[in-house]
């Protein structure tokens, strides 16, 4: 089991077990904030990890509602400075010390998140 911390800019989000490695990394996630909280320091990126939970909840549940999908996307225009950053915003740092970029990563319910390396990224990269 790999262990990393989960970074976007300066703030640790969390620290990350991985479970599973394919194309993509999944694992559980103890996060360094409660982004549950109604009013957290980190609110944008609370409200993000929500968002990215509910998202993933109707993209398992095989939802087929265009109305639905149509408020999604609307609440995913907030976001897109966390979903399409400057390609170096997110990334891990493994027990080495070693930072590794990744792209945004997907929030699940029961704290389990999926994450994939940036592909223009491949080596870990000493700070």
């Amino acid at each position: 089991m790999k262990k990393f911390e989960l970074y976007w800019k300066d703030l640790n989000i969390g620290s990350i077990v991985e479970r599973n490695w394919d194309m993509r990394s999944s694992g559980d996630i103890s996060y360094k904030f409660d982004y549950l909280a109604e009013s957290s320091e980190n609110e944008h990126m609370a409200d993000y990890i929500k968002f990215s939970i509910e998202d993933s909840i109707l993209l398992g549940e095989g939802v087929e509602d265009d109305d639905l999908y149509s408020a999604q996307a609307e609440k995913e225009k907030k976001f897109l400075d966390l979903i399409i950053d400057t390609k170096t915003d997110w990334y891990i740092i493994n027990e080495k010390g070693e930072k590794k970029i990744i792209l945004c990563p997907i929030f699940h319910e029961d704290d389990v998140i999926t994450w994939m390396t940036d592909p223009e990224y491949f080596n870990f990269v000493l700070f």
